[in-house]
């Protein structure tokens, strides 16, 4: 028995071998095909190419990383237990996650070393103040300096003053000074960087530039001990734009930093990564890592388009400086910003400071214009307040204040469980044309009773077109020209955000030349809504061209103009292909960014996505009048939420002679939180687009209608479902199987190559590539 038992235990312990190896020789397997994506897919990055050959680092095992498309918990060890007691518990989990920073975005850091020597440089006076350069000595043998020059206002002997932190050495004096604040400079920039040096000095520590830079702030504040007339109770530290990141990260270094003043600090500050690249229309992990690969550590970009395995996240780096104060801000129009991002790492983080008694330690504002904007003198003003200078409260202005909860009671809207029937996925779509037609009716009923009650409707007069300065050919302004005075320049008031960034090019933004000087535009207005009609510049007098009504995503900063794509605008590629293309922020977007905050209140019974519809249709009705348009023509084409509003549109509306819709949707019923994708309330609780699927959580499978339904409502006219494999946004097999059943319809309607679905191996991205075999198709279709 003994023996048998022995021999029991040493075949368990062989066959657990014999897994381990598999599991590992399978996971090293997914790696190298996971970087072998990379290297064909993604754009090239030196550097990086660089560090994976010299390192031989693999992308992470992904299954064994938590995946959630939603922000990660404060308040939730990634393990997944709770954080209980705040006394205890939040030291524990700030240090967990101080850990995974280290590890996945800012790599690991040396104790502060003592100053070894301060060595003055020069010194002057000036009306009521002085100025004090100095190079602070540090580390190995001495050999790490800082600049640091200090503006001291005069004061009674004794008298202490707050200081404000600058990453370059004239920092905020000019203001701070009037304000009785010592300014405290350092050489912790793009232009003058004395932190560089410190990759040199500290080889066993991997942290990156950024990083590098936000740790030699602690010196400054060393030296800052020193000085006789520093509070070092009241010590801020600001920055804005990737100087804001680094402030961030200083401030979650430090907690001798009592302030920061973070001025649209983009991702790897207080966007989280979840909500921006191209998903949320702004830069993301694969721009910032390319365009900018030793911000962070290298082994972030593994996580291109799986941000939602990311173990961090902005809301993540705010919690960590809780409870000491931080002021949020972005510009309205402000393409690196996103506000609605910014708000929802904002309200993740505030569960931490309200756990630790702080509400009103993290503050938000917003401004007008775009990358660039701020207001100084109210930033000084919050900080008064933080430090007890002033009585005068601050009031947090939410834009994007939605919530279902709050919906919900204003309402009382609620579903009566008795009358729902629950859907089984064997089920068949339809068995006839005859009974399709019949059940179409009821869909069509359940998706305008989804979108809510739309409000009377004065009849609009019709556009007025006319010619907006700076598109079209070699009369086109180049990027010296902003500021000129018809294009949009930082902090102005009503910026013209289509000029401004075809002005800027292609590089960042998709208006790539001579594309954007093929084509012209004018503005018409319908229901309301300011559009642009883009077509082609040599397009002949009446000659009627087949048009495409773009639909952007969620592209909270700049609307339909997007921002942060190398590959050609979905603008361009049309008019090139010689479509018209009408273009136009949908409600809460972009220039329309107000109208999401009160929507609610005017109208608690309708939805922002009927607001959308409603837009379209309006908008189809303008492109019927004008000129140059094929009335009997007009597609839409969508990207993201765009691609969802586009198939509503069109089985609402025959006049849509097709679809093509990109990374636009999953299927709602099978759109389970435990899937990681958002869950299906994304469309009620995240964003408020459609508040009425809200009523639906944890009832999914009783849905009325899901976009199996949705498109084919639209059989017999054309549609193009492009979804790539990799997005994070969806389930491939869902869709696959949506589309399936959907075809069913298009089969009885004689249009059985009219619905088609391509999957590109990418993430949820719009490529050339990807574009250019989607208009391939239109051309065949319509």
């Amino acid at each position: 028995m003994k023996k048998n038992t022995l021999l029991i235990t040493k075949n368990k312990a062989l066959w657990l071998l014999c897994m381990l190896c598999v599991c590992r020789s399978s996971q090293a397997q997914d790696s190298n095909e996971y970087l072998k994506w990379m290297q064909a897919s993604l754009p090239n990055v030196p550097e990086w190419t660089a560090w994976q050959t010299k390192t031989g680092e693999l992308p992470p095992d992904f299954s064994k990383l938590k995946r959630s498309n939603l922000l990660p918990d404060p308040l939730k060890f990634y393990n997944g237990g709770p954080v209980k007691n705040m006394a205890t518990d939040w030291p524990k989990r700030r240090a967990e996650i101080m850990q995974l920073y280290a590890k996945w975005e800012t790599g690991t850091m040396p104790a502060r070393p003592a100053i070894s020597k301060v060595v003055p440089l020069d010194e002057s006076k000036g009306n009521g103040y002085s100025v004090r350069n100095v190079r602070v000595e540090f580390g190995p043998q001495g050999k790490g300096s800082v600049r640091v020059r200090l503006v001291i206002p005069d004061g009674i002997a004794g008298e202490k003053f707050p200081v404000m932190i600058s990453p370059s050495l004239a920092g905020w004096a000019s203001t701070v000074i009037r304000r009785r604040y010592i300014s405290a400079g350092y050489a912790g920039n793009d232009a003058m960087d004395d932190a560089a040096p410190l990759k040199d000095l500290y080889p066993e520590y991997d942290f990156a530039t950024l990083p590098r830079r936000a740790w030699l702030a602690g010196i400054v504040i060393d030296y800052l001990a020193t000085i006789p007339q520093v509070d070092m109770k009241h010590i801020a530290i600001n920055g804005y734009s990737r100087d804001g990141k680094m402030a961030t990260l200083a401030a979650a270094f430090d907690t001798r930093i009592a302030a920061v003043v973070a001025g649209s600090t983009g991702v790897g500050g207080l966007v989280p990564w979840r909500f921006a690249g191209e998903r949320g229309g702004g830069e993301g992990i694969e721009t910032t890592t390319r365009s900018f690969p030793g911000w962070f550590l290298p082994r972030l970009r593994y996580f291109s388009g799986r941000e939602d395995y990311l173990p961090v996240d902005g809301n993540l780096l705010i919690s960590l400086i809780a409870p000491r104060a931080v002021l949020m801000e972005w510009g309205h129009t402000d393409q690196v910003a996103n506000g609605w991002a910014m708000e929802q790492a904002y309200e993740s983080a505030q569960k931490v400071y309200k756990g630790l008694n702080a509400p009103n330690k993290l503050n938000m504002i917003s401004v007008e214009g775009f990358h660039g904007s701020d207001n100084r003198e109210a930033d000084m003003d919050w900080l008064d307040w933080q430090f007890g200078r002033s009585k005068k409260a601050w009031t947090d202005h939410l834009i994007f204040p939605w919530s279902f909860e709050k919906w919900q009671a204003t309402t009382g809207e609620k579903l009566n469980p008795a009358k729902l029937t629950a859907y089984h996925a064997s089920a068949a779509l339809t068995e006839s044309a005859a009974d399709w037609d019949k059940k179409a009716v009821g869909l069509r009923s359940s998706i305008a009773w989804m979108m809510g009650e739309t409000p009377p409707m004065y009849a609009d007069a019709g556009g007025f077109p006319f010619r907006r300065p700076g598109v079209g050919g070699a009369g086109a302004p180049g990027a010296s020209e902003i500021g000129k005075g018809n294009i949009g320049n930082p902090g102005q008031l009503a910026p013209d955000v289509p000029a401004w960034v075809i002005a800027s090019g292609g590089g960042s933004y998709g208006w790539r030349a001579p594309e954007k000087n093929e084509v012209t535009s004018r503005r018409i207005r319908f229901n309301g809504v300011t559009g642009d009609l883009y077509y082609p510049i040599n397009t002949p007098k009446g000659k009627k061209l087949p048009t495409v009504v773009w639909l952007h995503g969620f592209h909270y900063p700049l609307g339909y103009m997007w921002v942060y794509r190398s590959d050609l605008h979905p603008i361009l590629a049309l008019a090139k292909a010689g479509y018209a293309v009408l273009a136009y922020d949908q409600t809460g977007f972009g220039t329309r960014w107000s109208e999401a905050e009160g929507f609610y209140d005017h109208y608690p019974r309708w939805s922002q996505m009927g607001k959308m519809l409603e837009d379209l249709h309006a908008g189809v009705d303008a492109l019927e009048k004008d000129s140059v348009v094929d009335a009997k023509n007009i597609s839409v084409y969508g990207f993201s939420i765009g691609g969802a509003l586009g198939l509503y549109a069109a089985a609402l509306d025959n006049r849509i002679a097709g679809v093509v819709s990109i990374a636009g949707f999953t299927p709602m019923r099978e759109d389970t939180p435990d899937k990681g994708m958002s869950g299906m309330t994304r469309y009620s609780h995240l964003h408020g687009l459609i508040p009425r699927l809200g009523l639906y959580a944890g009832q999914a499978a009783k849905l009325p209608y899901d976009f199996d339904d949705v498109m084919a409502l639209i059989a017999p006219r054309p549609v193009l479902i492009v979804q790539p494999r990799r997005d994070r946004d969806a389930d491939p097999v869902s869709i696959r199987n949506a589309v399936k059943r959907a075809q069913k319809v298009f089969d009885l309607k004689n249009a059985s190559g009219k619905l088609e679905l391509q999957e590109p191996d990418d993430y949820g991205r719009l490529t050339d590539a990807t574009q250019d075999k989607a208009i391939r198709w239109m051309k065949t279709n319509f």
